[in-house]
């Protein structure tokens, strides 16, 4: 009696990955001509892999996976954002996937750049008393907002001073709802990230999540 072992063969069995981490200037989360690579970013994958980007921003799994032969299989890597340079952002998907094929090399991009904080900072008085809506004179300000974010590619961050979190939270949700309207209709010639923050007075402030 014999026994017979399948090795999986590199060429024909695995999928390769080629990675790039590059400065993505004009935020548009491609990688254009005189966009350079980030060196030593760091890259993890969910089975714990971690991969350090080279001087050119480039990283290399030569066999990230065995993928299934009739449909492939889905591999995802994240960027871990504190290894970027000091005040840079990601302007792309994080983490990303893409679909690994036997046989063939698969590519993964993520783009980063470096841009101007806009900060709008709030209190309970810029809104209708016990209402989430701004006051009219403050929402007549969205369009100067609008403006100054259109001069270059810009992060907002909203912050709210007030004596309760829920209707803190419930305003600053209202205004970028209000925020994210009027950049779309002016055209949004890029991805606005919007961070917001509630400050309750005489509290520390907290990050507010948007789903």
């Amino acid at each position: 009696m014999s026994t017979v072992k399948v090795v999986s063969e590199a060429l024909f069995d695995c999928s390769a990955l080629l990675g790039k981490v590059f400065d993505d200037k004009n935020q548009n989360g491609y990688q254009d001509d005189g966009e350079p690579g980030i060196p030593s970013a760091r890259v993890a994958s969910a089975k714990g892999l971690l991969i350090t980007s080279d001087a050119q921003g480039r990283f290399h799994v030569p066999c990230a996976d065995l993928p299934d032969s009739r449909i492939g299989t889905n591999y995802a890597l994240k960027l871990d954002t504190r290894s970027l340079p000091s005040g840079y952002r990601l302007t792309t998907e994080n983490p990303r996937v893409v679909r690994l094929t036997k046989g063939k090399a698969s590519k993964f991009s993520f783009g980063a750049a470096i841009g101007r904080v806009v900060r709008l900072d709030l209190a309970d008085h810029a809104f209708i008393p016990g209402q989430k809506e701004l006051r009219s004179e403050w929402l007549a300000q969205i369009e100067n907002l609008i403006a100054l974010l259109e001069k270059e590619p810009s992060v907002l961050r909203l912050s709210y001073a007030g004596s309760s979190r829920r209707l803190g939270q419930q305003r600053l949700k209202a205004i970028r709802r209000t925020i994210e309207n009027e950049w779309r209709r002016a055209g949004g010639r890029y991805r606005l990230e919007i961070e917001a923050r509630v400050q309750l007075v005489g509290n520390r402030p907290r990050k507010v999540r948007f789903e």
